[in-house]
């Protein structure tokens, strides 16, 4: 691991040392060096070979390539990944910069106190970012959100936040002249979604938005994200998207309370209950969903269940829950007995997605803080192909 850039040299009297908590302060927060740097990958620990092997078995069989992450050097802390329908061999990664650290936190723990969120063109060939936007609000100040996924549906690409989804020109971070750019949502009046948006896919003209969910919040959750069928507090709704208009087709719309303040959503014409610290999903197909959850430094997980029916359209299945607004909706639960497997991974799992061959999975072990902490550093963004599932594969 290579250790950060210390200050340029001084000339003059010579000055009493820095301690070496303040030093390391410093040098987090200095700004970062002139040039396009960040489109470069620097590896901080990748589990080879006999590691991966031994630590998690199915993984290792299951891969079949991966790609060390852009811009870990420069505190990139990666969040989500999409493939791009109809451009073979590119993704698109999401997550933030952190342009400055807290001195201390929980001991080794460093926390961002200052985000500037970002999206990479990348070249799943090469493993090479082609290139980098850095994103701002409609306003045109930076955006410091914590861009948790990114998902490609009709040409744009759409990020989403606390209970808001951006729309952004995928034409435009394609086609650009400058390897670094800023990009701005296209939507200036902000589109409304009933989850804090913590990760993002896209299937069949539906954006899949949901919450990761921890108790220890503190929060009461709205009602309806407690499956009345299972102890489940993970919750994701589903927006049909109208490819004129580039809004959810339905235009009802309600008033949804979390964590003492009350957001104005539009109503989903979906939803999926589901474990809570979920970090990603992705459809195989109408019935199969893949889930990417991780949490803190233990192992994280892809697990792979089996819907009775696909969760939107007239065919809909589900226990009823009631929304805000009074009205009724059919929602599966992903439970134990809907999953067909899971494998095991290293810890920092983040969003996931499938290109009908291959799985993406990006992990942020590279990441500052996480690689000066976590046993098992992974710092690629993996691809695999799903385990084969009996009930389909024969």
């Amino acid at each position: 691991m290579r250790s950060l850039p210390g200050p340029p040299g001084r000339t003059g009297s010579p000055r009493k040392a820095l301690p070496a908590m303040a030093l390391l302060a410093l040098l987090l927060c200095a700004p970062p060096v002139a040039g396009d740097s960040r489109l470069e990958t620097q590896a901080f620990g990748n589990l080879h070979d006999s590691r991966l092997d031994r630590h998690f078995p199915l993984l290792s069989e299951l891969m079949v390539g991966g790609h060390v992450l852009p811009g870990l050097h420069r505190n990139f802390v990666p969040q989500g990944v999409d493939y791009l329908a109809g451009h073979e061999g590119e993704a698109v990664l999401s997550g933030y910069f952190c342009k400055r650290f807290t001195a201390r936190y929980r001991g080794p723990f460093r926390r961002c106190v200052l985000k500037r969120s970002a999206l990479y063109l990348f070249d799943l060939e090469s493993g090479r970012a082609q290139r980098l936007a850095l994103l701002e609000e409609p306003d045109g100040t930076p955006m410091r959100r914590h861009a948790g996924g990114v998902a490609e549906l009709y040409e744009r690409l759409w990020l989403p936040d606390n209970f808001v989804v951006f729309r952004f020109s995928l034409e435009a971070l394609r086609t650009a002249d400058e390897p670094v750019i800023t990009l701005r949502p296209e939507n200036e009046r902000a589109i409304g979604v009933d989850a804090s948006g913590d990760f993002i896919t896209a299937h069949e003209g539906t954006l899949w938005i949901g919450n990761f969910q921890r108790g220890r919040r503190g929060n009461p959750l709205p009602a309806h994200y407690q499956a009345p069928d299972a102890e489940t507090r993970g919750w994701t709704a589903g927006y049909r998207i109208d490819q004129d208009t580039l809004r959810p087709v339905s235009q009802a719309r309600y008033r949804v309370n979390f964590a003492g303040v009350a957001f104005e959503v539009y109503r989903p014409d979906a939803a999926l209950h589901h474990r809570n610290k979920v970090q990603g999903m992705t459809f195989l197909d109408d019935t199969r969903v893949v889930l990417s959850t991780s949490f803190g430094p233990r192992r994280g997980a892809l697990a792979f269940h089996r819907l009775a029916a696909a969760p939107i359209g007239d065919s809909a299945e589900g226990a009823a829950v009631t929304l805000p607004d009074g009205s009724t909706l059919p929602v599966q639960s992903l439970t134990r007995a809907t999953r067909a497997s899971v494998i095991s991974t290293p810890p920092g799992a983040e969003g996931v997605s499938w290109d009908g061959q291959r799985l993406a999975v990006p992990f942020e072990g590279g990441a500052m803080p996480y690689r000066q902490r976590w046993r098992w550093r992974e710092d690629r963004l993996l691809l695999l192909t799903p385990p084969p599932d009996p009930r389909v594969d024969g």
